[in-house]
């Protein structure tokens, strides 16, 4: 009994974090600004400049629209190996 009660409770927690994790990622949407955008195994640092990076966490990715070669291109990145630092 002890050890369904604490699988219960590890898989509230998980539950609870995972809402959590979910709700920081939807807060990018709101964010804007100069941003440097890193992706895990991508040698390019996408840079952000006056605009914002928006998560879709239901489909799991990040919209984000970096200068490229003098244009504004739309990019998409796996929120899981996506790092978002914000440039002053």
């Amino acid at each position: 009994m002890k050890k369904v009660l604490l699988l219960l409770l590890g898989a509230s927690v998980l539950v609870g974090c995972d809402r959590i994790n979910t709700a920081s990622r939807t807060m990018d949407t709101m964010l804007g600004g100069d941003y440097d955008v890193y992706i895990q195994g991508h040698p390019k640092v996408y840079r952000v400049k006056n605009g914002k990076v928006t998560s879709v966490p239901e489909k799991g990715y990040y919209i984000f629209y970096p200068t490229i070669d003098g244009d504004k291109k739309m990019v998409q990145s796996p929120i899981q190996i996506t790092t978002i630092v914000e440039v002053d």
